[in-house]
């Protein structure tokens, strides 16, 4: 069994139990995070491996947009419940492979992710990946 594979089992089996745990809810947790973020109204926000989507809810209460991007189908679904239980309309949750975004470089203000870099088998392509979504692909410093 692959990697992956382990992941989406495990976390089928715990989309619910995960999103109902005092500590993924805890308000002030999510408080903190998204004011330490700096998040605001114009901001378009990614939420990697967001799990239920409940950090995606925290911010969606202040940015402009934000997307749960998941590679649990069942951790999407309950994104999805929970977010329409918050009328948020201003949410895109897909499930996905966080090591091949499909954001267009630069196309987004803040990336975020909480609980998940530990399951990450390659933590580092990650964050080249979401950091080029960010800010675009990098570049060497002009020569002269």
């Amino acid at each position: 069994m692959s990697h992956r594979d382990v992941i989406v089992e495990q976390f089928t089996r715990q989309a619910v139990p995960f999103s109902n745990a005092p500590g993924v809810r805890d308000e002030e947790a999510l408080r903190l995070l998204v004011e330490w973020s700096g998040a605001g109204p114009a901001d378009t926000v990614l939420d990697v491996a967001c799990g239920p989507g409940i950090v995606v809810g925290a911010f969606a209460r202040v940015a402009r947009h934000v997307t749960g991007i998941d590679i649990t189908p069942a951790m999407i679904e309950r994104a999805r419940e929970l977010t329409r239980e918050q009328g948020l309309t201003n949410v895109t949750l897909q499930v996905g492979d966080v090591v091949s975004l499909p954001y267009p470089d630069a196309s987004l203000s803040l990336v975020t992710s909480r609980f998940a870099v530990h399951h990450l088998p390659d933590p580092r392509a990650v964050l080249a990946e979401t950091g080029e979504a960010r800010r675009g692909p990098s570049r060497p410093p002009p020569i002269g």
